[in-house]
């Protein structure tokens, strides 16, 4: 028969026992978490560096000439860009053939529609940089890369210049008369439906003859807000410029080149009679040549 003091010491040896046991169960289950947490932070740090890796093999980890980094685009699909060849460039049935055309060939058919670019004017006057918008008008946007790749503009000038009703500078015409463009042209993008004024001051945007898909090569710049007002009968804002015309980005710098151009006005017509008032709508009074023009890389 066991003593009181046999129980005793066998209640205690069970006792401790249990808790060990307890003990082991519990470091178990921290060492299991912590293995769990380290092998998570191990493939965050893994997808991580496969994305470091992957900007820099894409993107070169460089940046763009606004500071922005340049980064791989992959945010939205490309855009399929509907180009179609002149019937002016050869000449067709019932078309004349039109000399002030230049045959560039057509850009690609797809086109990133991701971030902005800059599009640098070194003209006679100074320096003009576009920021296009690549994101809201991506088929301009690479247009606009294609032909200055081309040296396509290198060498014109802006043709036209308005100082009373629309306040615009307009250019990329390859003759310099104003009615010439590309191989090819395109349909619209980007119009400006919803905004008011449509075209305010620091945005470009195509020129077009009044076709939607007659897009080319021509673009204006806006100095001064499009005039307009709210028709009391519809509630519509009435612009002095229909939204027919593809905004493609904005000026970024070199406004005061336009300005100083815009401000020294419009040349004279040498075929006026004296006391004419003076034009509004015409060549620049100062010649602006572009001897350059460059489009840099995407950015974000």
């Amino acid at each position: 028969m066991t003593t009181m003091k046999e129980r005793q010491r066998a209640a205690a040896r069970a006792r401790l026992e249990r808790e060990m046991a307890a003990r082991a169960e519990h470091a178990a289950t921290r060492r299991k978490r912590r293995n769990t947490a380290l092998a998570a932070a191990g493939a965050v740090v893994a997808v991580v560096a496969v994305v470091v890796i992957l900007v820099n093999a894409v993107g070169g980890g460089g940046k763009g000439k606004a500071g922005a980094r340049v980064v791989a685009q992959a945010t939205n699909p490309p855009a399929q860009c509907a180009w179609t060849t002149n019937p002016g460039l050869k000449g067709a049935s019932g078309i004349k053939k039109n000399p002030d055309l230049k045959d560039t060939g057509l850009p690609p058919k797809t086109a990133p529609r991701n971030g902005s670019r800059d599009m640098v004017m070194n003209t006679s006057q100074g320096t003009i940089t576009i920021k296009l918008d690549v994101a809201n008008a991506p088929c301009s946007a690479a247009s606009m890369d294609f032909l200055a790749n081309q040296k396509y503009f290198d060498g014109t000038t802006c043709h036209r210049l308005t100082t009373e009703g629309l306040y615009i500078l307009q250019c990329g015409a390859p003759s310099g008369k104003g009615d010439g463009g590309p191989a090819y042209t395109y349909p619209h993008e980007n119009l400006p439906t919803d905004q008011q004024p449509n075209y305010p001051a620091g945005v470009v945007a195509m020129a077009n003859p009044s076709d939607p898909d007659s897009n080319g090569s021509q673009f204006f710049i806006v100095y001064q807000d499009t005039p307009g007002q709210i028709d009391p009968s519809t509630g519509q804002f009435q612009s002095a410029l229909a939204s027919n015309y593809s905004i493609i980005g904005t000026v970024s710098g070199g406004m005061d080149v336009v300005k100083k151009i815009a401000d020294a006005g419009v040349a004279p017509d040498p075929k006026a009679s004296p006391g004419t008032a003076p034009a509004t709508d015409g060549a620049p009074k100062l010649p602006v040549k572009v001897n350059t023009v460059t489009v840099g890389p995407i950015v974000n």
